[in-house]
This record gives C-alpha cells, sequence and structure tokens, in this order.
C-alpha cells in the first residue's frame, strides 16, 4: 500500500487555503495467491421483478459466479413475502446444480428485504473466509415492505455484520426501489450501491462488483486527519463516512481499496499567517494517518498503518496542480447533482436544471482538459434539457442523479461511467 500526497495553495484573507489530494494505491495479491471470495447473492423476486428484471438478473449473476474460482464459496436466496435458500454457500465442486437451481427462481409476492439479507448474511457467516471478501449482494426492484422495515435498524444491522467480517453491497433494478434506504446499507455495510436503470445494464454492473472483488488489496481502510500549527481542517470534498475523534481528529472510512482503482480523498486546509508554521519555511500542517487490513503479494492479511505530514510551503506562492484540479472539478459537479436532486425533491424542476446547466457550462469553460470531465459536462447538459423537458424530476432521473453523484464523491468512477445514458 503506498500513499502520496499532491497540493495546491492559493491565497485566502486570513492566509493560505492549502487543497491536499490524498491517494492511497494497492496492489493486489498475485493469481497464485488470490484472495478466497465468499459471496450470498440475495435476490427479490416478488411480483413486480416478474418478467425480464429477474431473468436479467438471473443471468448476470449465473455469469458472475461462472468467473469465479473454483474454490470460492456462492450461496443464494430468494425472498419475497417469504425467504427461501435456493443454495447453501459451497463451492462449484460442492454445488454442481447451483446454477440450475439459480435459473429456476421465480417470481412471487411481497418484499420482505430484510428477511432475505439476514439469510444471506448467515449463509455467509456459516463459511466465513477470516483472510478473504465475506460479501452480502442484495439485489430488489421495490421497497421494504415486509419483516423489519425501520431504515435505522436495517442500517445497523448492516453495520453489524460489517463489524463481523461480512460486507454487504446494493443493487436497485428501474424505478421502484428506495436508493436512499439501499444507499444507506451498503454505507453501513462497507460495500457499494449500484442503479440498473435498463436491463441490458444488467451485466455490466455485476462485472464492475465483480472487478472490483478481484482487485481488492485492501478493506477497512480508514483515514484520520489531525491539524497541526495552527491549520484548520475546513472542506472535506469526498462525502465517505467520517466520525469527529478526540484532539481534532477526523476519522473517514473509505472502505475497499481496489488495485484497479486508487483511493482518493480531497481535502481544504486553512492556513493562517502565523509564525506556529515556521515564520515562511515549510513546515507540517497535518498528521495524516491512514489504517487497513492489507493483502501482501503472497497472499497473506495484516493490518497496515501509514502516517505522513501535510507539508506546506509559504514561500512558494500560489501553486496549481492539475490532478487536483481535476479532481476538485468532478466532486463540485456531484455536489451540484446533491442540490438539484434536494430542489427536485421539494418540486422545483426547473430549478435543478438551472444547478446543472450551471455546472456544465462552468465545466465547459474550465481550463481542464480530461475526457472524464468532458463527459460529465455532457451528461449534465443532457440530465438539464430532459428535465427542463418533462418540467419535473422523474424517479429515474432522481436514482440516475443519486447513482452518479455516489460514484464520483465515493471514488467509484468507474461504476458511474458504466450507468451513463
Amino acid at each position: 500500500m503506498k500513499t502520496s500526497f499532491q497540493l495546491e495553495t492559493h491565497p485566502h484573507p486570513t492566509g493560505h487555503r492549502v487543497r491536499a489530494l490524498l491517494r492511497i494505491e494497492g496492489e493486489a495479491p498475485s493469481d497464485d495467491a488470490r484472495i478466497p471470495i465468499n459471496l450470498a447473492f440475495v435476490l427479490d423476486r416478488s411480483g413486480s421483478m416478474g418478467g425480464g428484471k429477474l431473468e436479467a438478473v438471473k443471468r448476470a449473476a449465473r455469469d458472475l459466479i461462472l468467473r469465479l474460482h473454483p474454490d470460492d464459496q456462492v450461496s443464494v436466496v430468494a425472498f419475497d413475502d417469504e425467504v427461501r435458500t435456493v443454495a447453501r454457500s459451497g463451492s462449484a465442486a460442492e454445488q454442481p446444480g447451483l446454477l440450475r437451481d439459480l435459473m429456476s427462481i421465480q417470481a412471487g409476492g411481497c418484499t420482505n428485504l430484510s428477511g432475505g439479507w439476514l439469510q444471506g448474511r448467515a449463509l455467509v457467516q456459516e463459511r466465513l473466509r477470516s483472510e478473504g471478501v465475506n460479501r452480502v449482494i442484495l439485489l430488489t426492484d421495490g421497497l421494504a415492505n415486509a419483516g423489519i422495515t425501520d431504515r435505522t435498524t436495517l442500517r445497523q444491522l448492516c453495520s453489524d455484520a460489517l463489524s463481523a467480517r461480512v460486507s454487504t453491497t446494493t443493487v436497485g433494478v428501474g424505478g421502484g426501489y428506495d436508493e436512499d434506504l439501499l444507499g444507506d446499507l451498503a454505507e453501513a455495510g462497507g460495500g457499494f450501491t449500484y442503479y440498473i436503470e435498463r436491463l441490458d445494464q444488467t451485466g455490466s454492473i455485476f462485472e464492475e462488483e465483480l472487478e472490483g472483488l478481484l482487485s481488492i488489496a485492501a478493506q477497512n481502510l480508514t483515514v484520520r486527519i489531525r491539524p497541526q500549527g495552527g491549520a484548520s481542517l475546513i472542506t472535506v470534498h469526498h462525502t465517505y463516512p467520517s466520525v469527529a475523534e478526540a484532539d481534532d481528529v477526523l476519522a473517514l472510512s473509505l472502505g475497499d481499496l481496489y488495485a484497479r482503482e486508487p483511493g482518493e480523498l480531497l481535502v481544504d486546509f486553512i492556513v493562517p499567517e502565523s509564525p506556529e508554521i515556521g515564520e515562511g519555511a515549510p513546515a507540517a500542517i497535518a498528521e495524516v494517518t491512514v489504517e487497513a487490513d492489507a493483502w501482501a503479494a503472497d497472499g497473506s492479511l495484516a493490518r497496515k498503518v501509514i502516517r505522513l505530514p501535510v507539508v506546506f510551503d509559504p514561500a512558494a506562492g500560489a501553486v496549481s496542480h492539475p490532478e487536483v484540479t481535476r479532481v476538485f472539478t468532478l466532486l463540485e459537479a456531484a455536489r451540484v447533482r446533491r442540490e438539484a436532486i434536494e430542489r427536485g425533491d421539494r418540486g422545483d424542476a426547473g430549478g435543478a436544471a438551472d444547478l446543472l446547466h450551471e455546472m456544465a457550462l462552468a465545466l465547459d469553460d474550465s481550463a481542464v482538459d480530461d475526457p472524464s470531465v468532458v463527459a460529465e459536462a455532457r451528461d449534465l447538459h443532457q440530465m438539464a434539457r430532459t428535465l427542463r423537458e418533462q418540467e419535473a424530476m422523474m424517479e429515474s432521473d432522481r436514482k440516475y442523479l443519486y447513482a452518479k453523484e455516489r460514484a464520483y464523491s465515493r471514488n467509484r468512477r468507474g461504476a458511474g461511467d458504466r450507468l451513463d445514458r
């Protein structure tokens, strides 16, 4: 696991604004020492999943299972108002009828989301791999309307499972599910939340999750920031879960670290003109501690702790960095998507369209020459046009904005790119 900082500095009325981009790179174990995977697929088979939805999901789950290692553990749960264990946890050799049983699932009644998830968790825990990935993949197109329906309780269940080394990824299909609930469950469960807007995206979304699982370099990635020398942490641009600790320390949970996609955290400090920063000499304005359960090349798992300073040189004057600017630009676009959702929830689709349009123009006029920024500007222009033409924010529009915002603000841009309309 490697860490580095890239800095931008700008004048501020009280001194200096220092924008710091932390990058965390991991390396997955070799193929000979690959990380064992223990998965439970929890599939909604309620009546609304009938027809094309359920068939697309089953095919995508089948294709994912076929790409796993023969020794990986897989279980399958199907739920409507009742919960049925389709396959207990086992390897390919232990359950030769797994794919047949998966493809035989048929649509039924209501949505006992909690019951399905609880059974999936139990099956994963039966074959818990202390040095592997243990995950429940929960997929639904509806609301939790049977079993446990209180979202605070559901979130706590996912958090408790994560403490026991079982993470949760959620996948929403179509327009009827609660994206805020599924997002909360994935956040508490240390996984990610996906949105399948069109059935032809199903395989791509499952592929994104599998590619992540196969490239995991570390889990339980936590970053702690402690300002020093009179500096203050004023903005965290990513939206990772965070908690304030003693001595002005902010702890952020970044989840899994993927070898194919470095972890990122963008923060702003205000550094006052003060003798405490060395009277113009370079000085540390913060200490950052990075902790994670990291895999070594031989497949062994160990807790790794890295401490590094954020060093600021006031004599250098204003300094720009193209990568810091690019990441900040994309995170600003994500922030505007959040604000547009809030306006849409208040019935102000026109105001949401104005926000998106203004951000798109700002991206067009920016000096950032990067394909991801160009694509984001194009997408925002399209969303603004859609909202104006409809004069309302539809459920599918809200889910799309939510999924794209979450992907960028949690550094899962690959997931966001697979969602493009």
